[in-house]
């Protein structure tokens, strides 16, 4: 018969046997379930061991505080022996005999387990895994559309900003250099014309004096 020991910290443990041939057991808090645990943390009607094809399972049954193993909020347990299984925080134990093992691999067994269920909030209610906000539409879908989007760039704009920028500030560079070059020299036919002036005060030009009368 499959041994099932339920321990709640502070009391002692609570065993319980049950035939191979019994399909369902009720597990919780309330009197009217066939294993009755004594701890606030576990739900009126808890879950539900169930005997299926090559073994048992643990089915959880929408409790506030859930079956775990391994600290992980599960909905469906395959049990085996060795398993650390909490229910709520009262530690359930379940374990068969190496006859019962021998019973149960003639049966073809599939396992049942899933995964690990989201955290409750505080009020109580599941998180959602997914927001539905959050789920992408499958390509070819019906009814899914498919949303292209530009993200306008500033690069080449900005470039042409800071050239802009550039070319004033070289221009500003260079007529206070020909300011300041005329102020400091005698302005000749040559000089008067800019660059002409470098070439002129360079003697690379013939130097001629500007007629004060025309």
């Amino acid at each position: 018969m499959p041994r099932v020991c339920i321990t709640v910290q502070g009391k002692n443990a609570q065993p319980y046997r049950f035939s191979l041939d019994r399909k369902v057991v009720r597990i919780g808090r309330s009197t009217d379930n066939d294993i009755v645990i004594d701890c606030p943390s576990v739900s009126s009607h808890h879950c539900e061991m169930k005997r299926i094809d090559g073994g048992y399972i643990l089915e959880d049954k929408d409790s506030t505080n859930a079956i775990k193993v391994d600290d992980a909020r599960m909905e469906i347990i395959d049990l085996a022996n060795g398993l650390d299984i909490l229910v709520g925080d009262a530690a359930l134990d379940f374990e068969l005999t190496d006859k019962e093992k021998d019973t149960l691999s003639e049966e073809e067994h599939v396992p049942k387990q899933r995964a690990p269920l989201p955290k409750k909030k505080k009020d109580g209610k599941a998180s959602p895994k997914h927001p539905a906000s959050a789920l992408p539409s499958r390509p070819g879908s019906p009814g899914a559309a498919t949303t292209l989007v530009i993200t306008p760039t500033t690069s080449g704009t900005n470039f042409a900003i800071t050239i802009g920028l550039l070319f004033l500030a070289l221009m500003a560079f260079y007529f206070g250099l020909a300011s300041k070059h005329q102020s400091d020299h005698p302005r000749t036919e040559y000089e008067s014309k800019g660059l002409w002036g470098d070439m002129w005060s360079k003697g690379e030009l013939p130097r001629k004096k500007l007629d004060s009368s025309e």
